[in-house]
C-alpha cells in the first residue's frame, strides 16, 4: 500500500516528496547487504543512516518497486526538469523549448539542467538514486539482474552531464563489468554488450574531454586482460579478447582527433619496450616484448587504423590523421618481427605479417612482407626430412597456428604436424600477398622474386604437397605479371607520375580491402569447415566441469564471507531470488610478465 501511494504520488500527481520517498525506498532496498547504521566508506557507499530506511521483507515488493524506479523515475525527471514541471530561472528566450528533439543517445547541455528551478530541489535525490544504482552494480551477481540495471541505465546518461563524478564513477563500474574475463558464459556476455553500450552512450553523450576518460578506459582494461593470456588460456581467452578489440576500435572511430592522441601515446609506448629489447636484449626484456599482450596491443591497433583508413575518403583531415600513424606502427611491427629471427619463434612472425597485410589492405599502401615469408624457405629444418613422433594424447588435430606464438622447444618444425601447418601457412599469406598487389603498375618486377625462390624451393622438396603450392603460386604470379604489363601499355602517365597503387584496377574489379575482406571470410569459412565435430559425451563432460568450477566459485565466495563476519564486517541476508552473493570486484594481479601499462611511458621503459 506504501508503494502504491509513493508511485500515485510520484508519476500521477508529479509530486516531488513522494517521488524523494520513493527514491529513498529504492536507496534502502539497493543497501539490504550493508552493515545497519553503515556510513559512507572509501568505495563510495552512500551514508544512508541520516536518511529514513525502509525494511523489505517480501521479495515480491523489492523486485516491484527495483523495476518501478528503473522504468520511471527518468520520465519524472524529464518533467520536473526539461518538459511541463520545469520553470527557468532566465528568460524563456534564453531557453528554447525542445522537448521533442530530446534523445537519450544525443548530448544534453548541463545549463539546460543547472538553470531550472527544481534542479537544487532534485540535484541530492538524483545523486542518492544514481549512486544506490551504481553500489547496486558493484554487488549485484544475477546476470539478468545486471542486464535490467545497465539496460535502463540508458535512459539517466543523458542527465550526468551536470553531474561528473557520478558520471567518472559509473564509467569505472561499466568498465569493470565490460573487461570481465572470469565468467566465460554466455549469459554474462550480454551484460558486456550492454556495458559496453552504456560506455559508448557515455562517450556520445558527455561533455569533452569525457570521451578521452572513455578512450583511456577501455584500452587499459583491454591489455590488462591480455595480460591473462598465455599457451594454456588464449583458446578461452580469444573470443573475449576480440568482442574486447572490436568495442575499442568502435569506440577509437567516434573522435579521430582525441582517438589521435592516444594513439600516438600508446603505440610510441610499444616502440619504446621495442627499443629497450634492442638495447638491452636480455631475456626480461625481450620477454616483454614476446608475449601475447604485446601481440594483442599491436593487433588492436592495426585494426584501428585500418577502421580509420575506411573514412578518410569523405575529406576527414581528422581521419587523415589517423593514417599518419600507419608508418610508425608498421617499423614498429616489422621491429618485433626481427627481433629474435629463430626457428621458434616462426608462428609470431607470421602473425606480424598478417598485420602488416591488414594495414596494407585497408590502407592501400604498398607495405611488402615477402622478406618475412620467403626467410621461411631458407631454415635448414624445411629441407630436411621430418621425424616420425608418436601421436600424444590422441590429438589429431596438429598444430593451430593463431593460437601459439612459438614452437616447442623439443623437435622445433621437425615434425610433420609443425612443417604442415607453417608451410600451409606461408604459401597462403603469399598468394594473398601477390592478390594484394596484383593491381599495381610494378606487379611484373615484384613478382620476379617470389618466382625465382619458389623455383628453387620446388626443385629441392620431395614432399608433392609442397610441390604442388609452390608451383600453384607460380602460376598466379605469371598470370598477373602478364596481365599486368598488358595492361601498363594502355597507360598514359610516365611510370614517375603514377601516384595510386592499383592503378592498373578496373572499374568493376573488387578494391584493395574489398578483395583482402573477402579472402578473410573465405578463410573463416574453411576454418570452420574443417573444424571436428565435438561429441555429445565431450560437451556433456565440458558443461560438467563449468558447473564444478561455478560451485567451486561459490563456496570460496561463502567462505570469504564468513571470515568478513568474524571480524566485524557483518553482512544482512539477503532473499535468494534477490541478490545472493557479495564478492569484492578488484582482485590482485598476480600475473608479472607483460607490459606495465601505466599512464607515464618512462615508468615503463628503462632509458
Amino acid at each position: 500500500k506504501i508503494l502504491k501511494a509513493y508511485e500515485y504520488g510520484a508519476f500521477k500527481s508529479h509530486g516531488l516528496k513522494p517521488l524523494r520517498k520513493l527514491v529513498g525506498a529504492f536507496v534502502s532496498a539497493c543497501h539490504m547487504a550493508d552493515a545497519k547504521g553503515a556510513n559512507e566508506d572509501a568505495s563510495g557507499r552512500l551514508r544512508v543512516s541520516g536518511r529514513e530506511r525502509y525494511v523489505i521483507e517480501s521479495s515480491t515488493v523489492f523486485d516491484k518497486l527495483m523495476v518501478t524506479c528503473l522504468a520511471k523515475v527518468h520520465e519524472e525527471l524529464y518533467y520536473h526538469l526539461l518538459g511541463e514541471g520545469a520553470t527557468s530561472k532566465e528568460d524563456d528566450a534564453d531557453m528554447p523549448d525542445d522537448d521533442d528533439s530530446f534523445d537519450a543517445n544525443k548530448p544534453l547541455n548541463p545549463n539546460k539542467l543547472t538553470k531550472s528551478s527544481r534542479w537544487t530541489t532534485l540535484k541530492s535525490t538524483i545523486q542518492s538514486f544514481l549512486k544506490a544504482v551504481l553500489h547496486l552494480m558493484s554487488e549485484a551477481k544475477e546476470s539478468k539482474l545486471l542486464n535490467f540495471v545497465i539496460k535502463s541505465l540508458g535512459n539517466y546518461v543523458p542527465y550526468l552531464s551536470a553531474l561528473p563524478h557520478i558520471a567518472k564513477a559509473l564509467l569505472k563500474t561499466l568498465t569493470s563489468k565490460w573487461s570481465t574475463t572470469s565468467d566465460g558464459t554466455e549469459e554474462y556476455q550480454s551484460v558486456r554488450v550492454n556495458a559496453f553500450l552504456r560506455i559508448r552512450q557515455l562517450a556520445l553523450t558527455q561533455p569533452f574531454p569525457f570521451i578521452e576518460l572513455c578512450l583511456k578506459s577501455t584500452y587499459l582494461a583491454y591489455a590488462r586482460s591480455a595480460k591473462f593470456a598465455n599457451a594454456a588460456s588464449i583458446v578461452s581467452l580469444l573470443p573475449q579478447l576480440t568482442f574486447m578489440g572490436n568495442c575499442v576500435v568502435e569506440l577509437y572511430t567516434l573522435d579521430f582527433a582525441s582517438s589521435y592522441q592516444h594513439a600516438f601515446v600508446y603505440i610510441r609506448q610499444l616502440a619504446l619496450h621495442l627499443r629497450t629489447a634492442l638495447q638491452k636484449n636480455t631475456p626480461e626484456t625481450l620477454r616483454v616484448v614476446y608475449c601475447w599482450q604485446y601481440m594483442h596491443c599491436l593487433k588492436l591497433w592495426g585494426a584501428v587504423l585500418a577502421a580509420s583508413c575506411g573514412k578518410t575518403g569523405d575529406g576527414d583531415d581528422e581521419a587523415a590523421l589517423m593514417r599518419s600513424l600507419i608508418y610508425p606502427l608498421v617499423e614498429v611491427i616489422f621491429g618485433v618481427a626481427r627481433l629474435v629471427p629463430s626457428t621458434r619463434h616462426l608462428p609470431l612472425r607470421l602473425h606480424c605479417v598478417r598485420f602488416l597485410q591488414q594495414l596494407a589492405a585497408s590502407s592501400e599502401t604498398f607495405i611488402p612482407t615477402t622478406s618475412l615469408l620467403l626467410e621461411v624457405f631458407d631454415l635448414k629444418e624445411i629441407s630436411m626430412s621430418p621425424k616420425r613422433v608418436k601421436k600424444r594424447g590422441g590429438d589429431v588435430r596438429g598444430v593451430r597456428l593463431p593460437v601459439i606464438l612459438k614452437l616447442p622447444k623439443e623437435d622445433t618444425l621437425r615434425t610433420t604436424e609443425q612443417l604442415d601447418a607453417c608451410l600451409s601457412e606461408v604459401f597462403l599469406l603469399l598468394n594473398r600477398e601477390v592478390d594484394l598487389y596484383k593491381f599495381s603498375a610494378g606487379s611484373p618486377e615484384f613478382c620476379v622474386r617470389i618466382c625465382q625462390r619458389l623455383r628453387k624451393f620446388a626443385k629441392q622438396t620431395k614432399n608433392g604437397k609442397y610441390r604442388a603450392y609452390a608451383k600453384g603460386c607460380i602460376e598466379v604470379c605469371d598470370k598477373n605479371s602478364k596481365s599486368a604489363v598488358l595492361a601498363r601499355t594502355k597507360l598514359q602517365e610516365a611510370p614517375k607520375d603514377i601516384k595510386r597503387l592499383e592503378v592498373l584496377r578496373p572499374n568493376n574489379s573488387p578494391s584493395m580491402g574489398e578483395r583482402y575482406d573477402m579472402a578473410i571470410a573465405k578463410e573463416r569459412r574453411l576454418e570452420t569447415a574443417t573444424q571436428p565435430e565435438i561429441s555429445k559425451a565431450a560437451k556433456a563432460k565440458a558443461m560438467k566441469e563449468k558447473s564444478l568450477k561455478k560451485k567451486e566459485r561459490e563456496v570460496k565466495e561463502a567462505t570469504n564471507v564468513k571470515k568478513q563476519t568474524k571480524k566485524g564486517k557483518t553482512k544482512a541476508e539477503l532473499n535468494k531470488k534477490d541478490l545472493k552473493n557479495v564478492e569484492a570486484l578488484e582482485e590482485e594481479d598476480e600475473v608479472q610478465e607483460g607490459i606495465d601499462w601505466s599512464d607515464s611511458e618512462d615508468e615503463s621503459v628503462d632509458d
